[in-house]
């Protein structure tokens, strides 16, 4: 009998569930943490982001090439993209200090620029990595369009959020934070279904 999509990636789930656990945990409890406990605590978004870097490739290994080149493209840009973001998220406050006058206004105008194209690269990466998934049907496609409509709605309000001069709008301010914790349900409900699949 042939072997499965499926059956192949129940014997190559390595840590790779755990880490998406986590990182779905920490999307659905910091932005929750930053709202109504301590800002500080954004700087746990980069340890997120940091276990969704690892988990990411171990999500596509499991699916043995079924997710075809939107995988592999989107794996691609994802990580880099969400390297960019964790280097800014992780140096903004410490380039921040040791800078001033002039120097720190060209500063902010990179980390803008760089952090735009890093936010595009993960919107688009997310998009191909996620079309890759449902094609490979490994996960189940509620939990991933669950996790892409999360982020998509983080990111594009996020961004419309930075265009935005003077006061916030409420809604303006709350629709990132709503879009990783959804992110984060989804992540969740991928990284169960991998301990799902029993190694054989």
């Amino acid at each position: 009998m042939p072997t499965t999509t499926t059956q192949r990636a129940r014997q190559h789930r390595g840590p790779t569930p755990y880490l998406t656990l986590a990182a779905g945990a920490l999307f659905v409890v910091v932005p929750l943490l930053v709202e109504f406990v301590a800002g500080d605590a954004f700087l746990l978004m980069g340890v997120a982001a940091l276990l969704t870097l690892a988990a990411l490739p171990g999500l596509r290994h499991m699916q043995h090439g079924a997710d075809g080149r939107s995988g592999s493209w989107g794996l691609r840009l994802t990580v880099s993209g969400l390297c960019a973001l964790v280097v800014l998220i992780l140096s903004g406050d410490l380039i921040d200090a040791a800078l001033n006058g002039w120097a720190q206004g060209v500063a902010e105008a990179v980390f803008v620029v760089v952090g735009a194209l890093a936010g595009i690269a993960v919107l688009v990466g997310v998009v191909l990595f996620s079309i890759g998934m449902t094609r490979a049907r490994v996960f189940p496609p509620a939990a991933i369009w669950v996790f892409l409509g999360g982020m998509v709605l983080a990111f594009v309000s996020e961004a419309f959020e930075q265009t935005l001069r003077g006061p916030v709008p409420w809604l303006a301010d709350t629709l990132p934070p709503l879009g990783f914790v959804v992110a984060g349900l989804g992540l969740l409900a991928i990284g169960r279904s991998t301990l799902d699949l029993p190694p054989r």
